[in-house]
């Protein structure tokens, strides 16, 4: 059985949100100890979101061009 563009989006979305809290707490046992370390995992995790949310957008675009 195939899966539907919505719903790899939305398992996807989900796999991306679990990384980007591994991210932050990968970055949070380096506070006091490395700002760069720090900042760079926080900056990929904000990445991350990015593209999670962006996966939601898409979504959203796509079921409305489907109801037209």
């Amino acid at each position: 059985m195939t899966i539907t563009d919505k719903q790899l989006a939305g398992n996807q979305r989900r796999s991306l949100r679990t990384m980007r809290a591994k991210l932050l707490a990968m970055a949070g046992e380096w506070d006091g100890r490395d700002q760069f370390n720090q900042g760079e995992l926080t900056r990929l995790a904000d990445e991350t979101e990015e593209v999670a949310a962006n996966m939601i957008a898409d979504d959203m675009i796509a079921d409305e061009g489907a109801s037209s």
